[in-house]
């Protein structure tokens, strides 16, 4: 019975063996036949190391193909994480290199399974003393190399809200672009981010043979991809008149946008204080980045799209719009001026005198706020929100850039949610019809606002991005979004003659700004400001039989609108007039402006043959060299004071 048992065992523990052995010939099977390749492929992978070669960024340029942004040449130190882990003479001779400790460079190394065998970027933008510190030591640094990749230049430093800035992405952006890893470059802000896909390019790759100690044997030609770098993307900016408006806003807080009412193509964007846009270019310091935080101006708010202003009287013509078209006002209207205008309380006309019995062409010449306190008691705030709407006030003007604002247009909805049903005064009607209140207005807003009255009515969408042509896709195109507002042409072609009389009439706030070449028009505004001086506005548009462009201007605390924003403004408009129409009147800007720009070279380097304007028709001569924020006493006349 024993000896059967033995057996029974003997015989359990044969088959045991025989199906163990079984199970291993299976696995060698699966290894060497089944997934050969798979591990081939991972054999290879610790012998081949993969080196990504970045593209040049998309270089950017303005509508007449001059360089806005371009690329240069710079060196980053990379590493494989996992050897410089396990090699200490060479964690020691990086923190020497780098003058930081081991324990900071440690800790910076990726530490994930999938990112420890790559190429990680330990310094960006690296100067000579460390590319040759690195090349003299190249033998003895373990995984230890150095790439070249192209780095942002800025050859005018102009436009940095609109152009945005880049770095290195961060763990949220990688869901909006998944393709990217960490170390990698993408647009942060502007056009930058918004063209992101476009302006990119392509990485390339070189294959490197490289021995235990990560040290490279050879270079695997045969499977090289060379990078390829993004074409020229054409922005609508011009840049003549960009770099005009950053000088002539040089020591203000305020912005200034101009744009072609015919289709909304952006001229200009400018807000000050600016910021330099190489800081982003390369390794952002700290001490830059608190610098620019603690910056009492603050100087990466773009306020032209970003900062809601009251529209003061440049919000004119919208309450006379609508009386007109709701049958209120008519040629034959009238309305008397006494100084005032009482609603629960005495309303003030700027003009404490009064302005008399005036037509509603006259209210705009000459800016009386009684006139619209009574038009906008009549419409009240249904009305008026209706317009303010239709005008495209409280709502985003869909410009291509992230991070606008919608301002606010106060209708009646508005007070209703604020005070209650039946709990507000229709007195808060009359400080919105003088463009006080609670409205606001972004200065892009108020440009295109300008841009509609100009056209009768062509409501167009405001865009910087004009074309790209790339070698796979071909030409990429902005198509232009437009749509025609509901007003009737001839109540337009009345508001422009008001708008026309600012500047051409011999009452208007903005007379003298008249010029024999061009018939110009215009409204000046004059902001009350409870934080402080008021600030300073001006739209306008050119020439008024056939406008080719906008502006609206703001200048935070700079007094009367015809005395610090107007000159801006017009400054901006006759100059892209005469480059788009009088190249040979080229002379008319001051000489100090003039040289800024040959300078630049925007500018050709001799004038034109051309007569001066006198002093006092020169408004370009208030927008001194470096214009320094002003408080003007009001003027003698009165009817420049708004």
């Amino acid at each position: 019975m024993a000896e059967y048992n033995n057996h029974i065992r003997f015989r359990l523990l044969s088959i045991l063996a025989v199906l163990m052995l079984l199970a291993l010939w299976v696995r060698l099977v699966e290894l060497q036949v089944v997934h050969t390749s798979e591990y081939q492929k991972k054999s290879e992978a610790n012998a081949i190391r993969v080196v990504e070669e970045l593209p040049g960024r998309g270089v950017i340029v303005d509508r007449r193909g001059r360089v806005i942004v371009e690329n240069r040449p710079s060196y980053s130190l990379t590493v494989i994480p996992s050897e410089v882990r396990k090699s200490r003479p060479t964690l020691q001779e990086l923190a020497i290199i780098l003058n930081r400790p081991e324990e900071t460079i440690l800790e910076e190394l990726p530490a994930r399974s999938a990112e420890v065998y790559r190429p990680y970027k330990l310094g960006r933008d690296i100067d000579f003393a460390t590319l040759a510190a690195l090349k003299a030591r190249s033998l003895d640094l373990v995984g230890v190399n150095h790439q070249s990749e192209p780095k942002r230049y800025y050859p005018l430093s102009v436009a940095p809200h609109a152009l945005g800035y880049i770095g290195e992405i961060s763990e949220r952006e990688k869901k909006r672009f998944p393709n990217r890893k960490t170390g990698d470059i993408v647009g942060k802000q502007g056009v930058e981010r918004r063209y992101e896909d476009l302006l990119a390019g392509q990485k390339g790759y070189r294959y490197q043979l490289v021995n235990a100690y990560g040290q490279i044997i050879d270079e695997l030609i045969e499977e090289y991809t060379p990078p390829q770098s993004s074409g020229k993307l054409y922005l609508t900016l011009d840049l003549e008149l960009q770099y005009l408006a950053e000088l002539l806003l040089e020591g203000r807080r305020g912005a200034l946008v101009a744009m072609d009412p015919r289709d909304g193509g952006i001229l200009a964007l400018a807000s000050t204080p600016k910021f330099d846009p190489e800081v982003f270019a390369g390794v952002l310091r700290a001490s830059d980045w608190q610098a620019l935080q603690n910056d009492p101006g603050v100087p990466l708010l773009n306020r032209a799209t970003q900062s809601g202003y009251p529209p003061a009287s440049t919000f004119k013509m919208m309450v006379l719009t609508a009386g007109i078209e709701e049958g209120i006002v008519t040629p034959d209207y009238r309305a008397h001026c006494s100084g005032g205008y009482y609603l629960g309380r005495v309303f003030h006309c700027f003009k404490r005198e009064g302005h008399g019995t005036i037509d509603p062409l006259q209210s705009i010449e000459s800016s009386c706020d009684v006139f619209y306190y009574q038009l906008g008691h009549r419409l009240g705030a249904e009305r008026l929100g209706k317009y303010m709407h239709e005008f495209g006030f409280g709502e985003k003007t869909g410009i291509d850039i992230e991070n606008e604002i919608t301002g606010i247009a106060p209708d009646k909805k508005f007070f209703d949610k604020r005070f209650g049903v039946g709990k507000w005064s229709p007195a808060l009607v009359l400080n919105v019809s003088i463009g006080q209140g609670e409205v606001l207005a972004t200065p892009l807003q108020l440009a295109r606002y300008c841009g509609i009255l100009a056209t009768s009515g062509l409501k167009a969408t405001p865009h910087l991005f004009w074309k790209m042509h790339q070698k796979d896709t071909g030409l990429i195109e902005y198509q232009p979004q437009l749509q025609r507002i509901n007003i009737k042409p001839s109540t337009f072609a009345y508001v422009r003659e008001g708008m026309r009389r600012v500047v051409e009439g011999s009452g208007g706030t903005g007379r003298r700004f008249k010029d024999p070449r061009w018939q110009l028009a215009g409204k000046t505004g004059t902001a009350q400001n409870p934080h402080g001086d008021d600030h300073s506005l001006f739209i306008g548009f050119a020439p008024v039989e056939d406008p080719i462009i906008a502006v609206a201007c703001v200048v935070e605390n700079g007094g009367f609108g015809s005395m610090v924003a107007a000159p801006i403004a017009m400054t901006v408009i006759k100059r892209y007039l005469e480059v788009e129409l009088r190249p040979d009147s080229l002379s008319q800007m001051p000489d100090s402006l003039y040289q800024k720009l040959v300078a630049a070279r925007l500018a050709p380097a001799s004038k034109a043959p051309a007569v001066k304007p006198p002093k006092s028709a020169a408004p370009q001569q208030l927008a001194a060299d470096k214009p320094k924020p002003v408080n003007p006493e009001p003027p003698a006349d009165a009817n420049l004071a708004d």
